[in-house]
Parts: structure tokens; sequence; C-alpha cells
């Protein structure tokens, strides 16, 4: 692990005011000051949350992003860079043209940097665990690294912890989970996905400790999220839990949550393998006291079926963390952006997760995933019995002769039931799945649809499936 930090690692403030900038200030004042961090004539990589072109909260908060700029420009930072890897392949260039973050950034003396742009960006080749890791050289080069985490509801770890930010440094194809069977394990009983996605994420912080983690909380997305839905909420904390150790302050924003430790799988395998402080009596809280600051909010939800969508029946099996969260955006999806195609649809069932029971009706039925894909092969939906055309009356006096005819049986036969749209995938690519469901549906069923992925096809990032250019050499850790 590459150490950057000068200051207490068990140093954790709690700052609380109406004003971001203060908040922030104020913690950083509560740790030593801005000089405990940041040195004169060092390099600095400012990691943001890049998420969606949707604005804040979506992605950072711009107030408290200037105020650390500005922070880092008076401790004689040389040179400070901003980025992340967005979500969902989609470009830090379109990210750029809707926020206008390059120019914000310019004329506060700091640069945008687009790591996901393959022609300017160099990635090193970092060996953890047995695993290879392509980490972004310019960061890896970095005197200082600060995480500004902006903090919301997250759908599997309840919500979006300085570590999930950390991830965001590799690749949208580096964060890729691969569903690999173990031998003897039940794959959904141990929910491996999670584990490995926990276990990823947790060797990617380990390569480049920050200096410094903000957990920006002033402004909370609850309900639905972090992307906004209709079932979100934003709400106004004024909280911002400020430190040197990620999974520190991650525990300490987890508890004014009024999440225990032993709530967060990611923080008790941070504890298993050592990674920071998992043990609140051993954090040296400053600033505000914790106990009378703790908030309750709303969550998303654990359970699929919670999602209610017009004209829409959801069944579910056993199902893994990945095609949870898939599901999860992709039904807030439709809740949100799909109210008008619904009218049109009238009756549609969704199939997700191993073994699901039967859809309610046979017309529009969407399959969800590798395991509903493989487990409903032979189900009694797939097939639709229809009368044989020789069965039909077709004259007068076959309608004369009908009380004999009557007597007998209908003639039917069995065909294969073409309303069925699957996706399949585990988990299934969001961006494919919507295209996949209007293509199945057509532009006259499915307007907003249409109009949606349109735009969703004009910011996803084509070049993803480029090789990375590297520089440098294997290293390991």
């Amino acid at each position: 692990m590459i150490e950057n930090s000068k200051v207490n690692s068990t140093d954790v403030a709690i700052t609380k005011n109406d004003s971001p900038t203060k908040a922030i200030d104020n913690g950083i004042e509560l740790l030593g000051g801005i000089s405990r961090f940041i040195g004169k004539e060092d390099e600095v990589f400012i990691k943001i949350n890049l998420r969606a072109p949707s604005g804040f909260p979506i992605n950072v908060n711009m107030d408290s992003l200037r105020t650390l700029i500005i922070l880092c420009k008076d401790a004689g930072a040389k040179k400070i860079n901003v980025g992340g890897f967005p979500d969902y392949g989609v470009k830090t260039s379109t990210l750029n043209s809707t926020l206008g973050l390059k120019s914000y950034l310019e004329n506060l003396g700091a640069e945008l940097i687009s790591l996901d742009d393959m022609a300017t960006s160099h990635f090193s080749t970092i060996e953890v665990n047995g695993k290879s890791i392509e980490y972004s050289t310019r960061v890896l080069e970095s005197d200082k690294l600060i995480i500004l985490n902006q903090v919301s509801v997250d759908p599997l770890f309840k919500c979006t912890l300085s570590l999930l930010n950390c991830y965001s440094l590799v690749s949208s194809k580096s964060q890729k989970i691969d569903k690999v069977i173990r031998s003897g394990k039940d794959y959904l009983l141990l929910d491996q996905y999670k584990q490995d996605l926990i276990s990823n994420i947790l060797d990617v912080l380990s390569i480049k400790k920050p200096c410094l983690v903000i957990n920006d909380m002033f402004y909370f997305l609850e309900g639905a999220g972090p992307f906004i839905y209709k079932d979100s909420n934003l709400i106004r904390t004024g909280l911002v839990v400020s430190g040197s150790d990620a999974v520190a302050v991650d525990l300490t924003t987890l508890n004014l949550l009024t999440i225990d430790l032993l709530d967060s799988d990611i923080l008790l395998e941070a504890r298993n393998k050592r990674l920071g402080i998992t043990d609140l009596s051993k954090i040296n809280l400053k600033g505000e006291n914790l106990d009378d600051n703790k908030i309750i909010v709303n969550f998303s939800v654990d359970k699929l079926n919670e999602i209610t969508i017009n004209n829409t029946y959801l069944q579910t099996g056993r199902i893994c963390s990945g095609c949870f969260k898939e599901a999860y955006h992709l039904l807030n999806f439709m809740k949100t952006h799909m109210t008008k195609d619904l009218k049109y649809i009238r009756n549609q069932s969704m199939l997700i997760g191993e073994s699901p029971i039967e859809p309610e009706t046979v017309e529009n039925i969407i399959v969800f995933g590798d395991c509903a894909v493989k487990t409903t092969k032979n189900r009694d939906f797939r097939y639709i019995q229809v009368p044989k055309k020789d069965n039909i009356i077709k004259t007068v006096g076959d309608k004369v002769k009908k009380g004999n005819s009557s007597q007998k049986k209908p003639i039917v036969k069995e065909k294969v039931n073409k309303s069925i749209c699957e996706l399949p995938g585990c988990p299934p690519d969001m961006h494919t799945s919507l295209s996949t469901i209007l293509k199945y549906y057509g532009k006259t069923q499915a307007p907003n649809l249409s109009f949606y992925n349109a735009l969703l096809n004009q910011i996803i990032n084509k070049e993803s499936e480029k090789p990375i250019k590297k520089k440098g050499v294997t290293g390991d850790v």
C-alpha cells in the first residue's frame, strides 16, 4: 500500500453547518488544517463522483469541490487534477458538455482528467492478491489522493461509501465481476457476486491510500438512489465527515445513519483484511457529537417487489446481488421514465432470479438474467395453445351442424410463445436491456423509452471495448 498521509488516522471530524463550504472547511481545520494533508509543490488528484449527466446530487456538489480546490491551492499544491470513471460507460466528455466541468475547474486553477479517454490515459498493471488491476498511472503518480464523496442511498451497501468512490478509480470494464462458480459452493446462497465485488473494492483501495477522505452528507438523496428516480427524495442534513482513514470515515458515516458495523458486509471484510479502523471506540471523534446528530433516512428497498410499477407484475426467485442491483435500476428507470409507455403496454410480467413462479399472463413477459432464462426454459408459459385452422367453423351450414360438432373437444396445437423478451447476462447490462426491451415493444408502444434510449446511445462510451494503453511495468503491492 502506498502511504501518503501525515495525519493521525484515528482522527475523524463530524461537522455541521448551514453552508457546505463552511462544513468542509471546519472539518479540515479540526484535523489540523489543509497543510497537514497537502504540501507545497504537491500534485493532487481529487476523486469525485461522476455517475450520469444529471447534475447534483448524482454527481459532486460543486460548492464542496470548489472549497477543496481553493484549500489545496492555499496549501501550495503545484497541480490539481479532478476526475474519475463515470458509471455505465458514460463518457467524461458527455458529463463535461452537460455540467460544464472543464471550464469551471479551469477557472479555479484545476484540470478535469478524462480517465476514460483511452487516447490520452495511461494505466499500470498492479498485482493484488493474485489479481491484475489496471490502475490510472496519473492517479498512481500523484503525490496526494483525495476522495470527495457524495453520500446517497445505495441498493447494495445502504449508502455510497467512500470505498465505493475509490472503486471507480478503475474503469467499468475493470469493475466487472465475472461469475465464477466454486466447486461445492452455492453461488446464490453465499451471494458470491457480492463477496467478489467487496474483495475487488478493497483490493483497489489497497493500491493507493488517500490522504484525505470527505463524506459529503450535507445534502442526502434518500428513498430510491443514487440516481434521481421517482421515489427519490433530497434532504438537507448539513453534515460532513472527514478524516484520513477511509474505513474510519465510512464507519462514522454509517453510525450517523444508525447502521451498525455488523450490518455492513464491506466494513466487516475491511476489518478481516485489517485495511482500516473498524472499532468506533478507537476513533478520535472531533467536532459534533455523533449520538446527537444521528439521522433517520429512508433507504433503498431490499426487495424488488417493493418497487411498484403500473401494469407490471413481478415474480422473483433466488437472486445474486449483481442481478438485484441491475434489476433495481431497471425497475426504477421504468417507473420514472416509462409512465406513458406502461399505459400503452397494459400488462407486463417480469421474471427475475432462479426459478421464479409462473407469470400472471402469457403476454409481454420479460425474463431478466441468466438464472431466470436458464430455469424457465421448459416452463408452461414458454408455449401457448392455439386452435387449428380446420377446427374453425367456416360456413352457415357448419353453424347449423354445430350441435353435433360441439360435443367434440376443440382441436388445438402447441406453439412457441413469442411474447417473451429475454435479457441475458449475470448481471444483464442496463443499456443493452433497455435497447432489447425497446426492440420488443417498438417505438409506437414505448415512445418514452425510445426517446431515452436515443439519448443513452449518444452518451454511452463506445470506446470502452478498446484495449487499455499501458505505461510502465507491472508492480507488486
